[in-house]
């Protein structure tokens, strides 16, 4: 019998690169075009604060790993991965908020 199941992963690989090839593809003919037209292309400008926000993306999801493993060990929930997978986004979205209110008022005081 076969197992139907093993096909998620393997449409979700295709899925996945196709529109990855497809966006490559996408923005080499919109350059090509701004070259043809004399246009400028824009240069790519760096993301201020990019290491602050995975940092504490990271971090937090460090935090959660660990409080998930300390529920595990409690065993407060019947399902383990629960304990981890909720305590992972909880302190990862957690992360993410402290560092997008930093930056907000980073850039009020440069204001």
């Amino acid at each position: 019998m076969f197992d139907y199941a093993l096909l998620i992963p393997i449409f979700g690989i295709i899925a996945g690169g196709s529109i990855a090839i497809i966006a490559i593809i996408t923005q080499f003919k919109i350059k090509k075009d701004m070259i043809a037209k004399g246009l400028e292309i824009p240069l790519k400008q760096p993301t201020p604060y990019g290491g602050l926000k995975s940092g504490s993306l990271f971090i937090g999801a460090a935090i959660g790993l660990l409080l998930g493993g300390f529920l595990d060990n409690m065993n407060i929930f019947e399902d383990a991965q629960v304990g981890y997978f909720a305590s992972i986004f909880l302190f990862g979205g957690l992360g993410l908020l402290i560092s997008s209110w930093y930056i907000q008022r980073e850039m009020d005081k440069n204001k």
